[in-house]
């Protein structure tokens, strides 16, 4: 599928400056799957541990519990504290729905106001920070993203996966699946030590580009790759924050194996949805609904790809009729006559 998406910048820009504070401590963790509370306790540094911890609690699905964690972050007098506090506190802004805080930020950020200024230890790490979310909310217009390598982005190694995760994330905005799948697959099989956040996070990007290209058993392999590193940890809310563009993937792999478990994903994904729609829209003026039903999003994600009521039903595995059904009650939410017009209100 083509897009009008914005072409890859092929000329990245030499950094000035490399980043000296990581603001992630979990999210950039080795340690084996399954010893997630073990690598928090081993953490002595009371800033490193409180990072982990709101880090924790955040991919645990507890943003109430992660947002009060990165508030007492601001009580330490150090650069990480401080970067762990603006950075995890806007993620999880998008979860409690304090969608104004999100606007605000990025609006006076992307304006290039100063307001990185006054913590310029971590101004490079809050820079890549929020390019990374404007590629989350699909912010086409602040997505001047350069080619990865660890000098384009002058990150630290540790946190080179996630800087991949999020240029593969901006490739599949672009409608790059192929590019998008290889620089992640190849990623998580060069990788030495096992960093079970950047993996899942990697293994769900390379699903979701095999979802995109129709490529169905090899979407499945990614994604209970990331499901089997992320279960130990009870780790679920990367599969709430991709839940839509992955359509239909969580359902059709947790459905009847981890029903409890896709059901906690499916109502997480619900609010943080209403609230990505809202950010979303506010920075692109576009329509992205957020009138549908999880299933009828599913539904009107492959049917604006393009596939037939009877793909459509063998891959969510309802019947033909059942589609027909989620077709209707989707056309009449939105107002259209056919599936041309669905592509205006479903994510790009």
């Amino acid at each position: 599928m083509k897009t009008d998406n914005p072409k890859v910048q092929q000329n990245p820009p030499t950094p000035e400056t490399e980043i000296t504070v990581n603001p992630f401590v979990l999210t950039c963790g080795a340690f084996t799957p399954g010893q997630a509370d073990a690598f928090l306790a081993a953490q002595t540094d009371p800033v490193r541990r409180a990072v982990c911890e709101a880090e924790l609690a955040y991919y645990r699905g507890r943003p109430d519990q992660c947002a009060a964690i990165s508030g007492r972050l601001k009580e330490f007098d150090d650069p990480q504290a401080g970067a762990g506090a603006l950075l995890i506190g806007m993620v999880c802004a998008l979860s409690l729905g304090n969608t104004g805080l999100i606007l605000d930020t990025l609006r006076q950020v992307n304006a290039a106001k100063p307001l990185m200024e006054a913590l310029p230890q971590f101004k490079k790490t809050a820079d890549f920070f929020l390019l990374y979310f404007n590629i989350l909310t699909h912010n086409r217009e602040e997505m001047r993203f350069p080619e990865v390598s660890v000098k384009a982005f002058a990150v630290p190694e540790e946190l080179t996966p996630m800087a991949i995760y999020a240029y593969a994330h901006y490739l599949i905005v672009c409608g790059d699946y192929g590019r998008a799948i290889g620089l992640a697959e190849g990623t998580l099989i060069q990788m030495r030590n096992r960093m079970p956040v950047a993996e899942i996070y990697l293994a769900i990007i390379t699903s979701i580009g095999y979802v995109f290209r129709g490529e169905w058993g090899k979407a499945e392999y990614y994604f209970n790759y990331a499901w089997e590193t992320a279960r130990p940890d009870g780790i679920i809310m990367p599969f709430a924050e991709h839940k839509g563009m992955l359509s239909g993937m969580t359902e059709r792999c947790l459905r009847h194996a981890w029903p409890e478990e896709c059901r906690i994903i499916s109502s997480l994904f619900h609010t943080y949805h209403k609230n990505w729609v809202k950010v979303h829209n506010s920075l692109t003026g576009e329509n992205v609904t957020d009138k549908l039903t999880g299933m009828e999003l599913n539904v009107a994600m492959l049917a604006s790809r393009g596939l037939s009521n009877t793909e459509i039903g063998e891959f969510l595995s309802i019947s033909v009729n059942s589609v027909r059904s989620h077709l209707r009650n989707i056309f009449s939410k939105l107002e259209i006559t056919n599936r041309k017009e669905l592509g205006e209100y479903v994510i790009k």
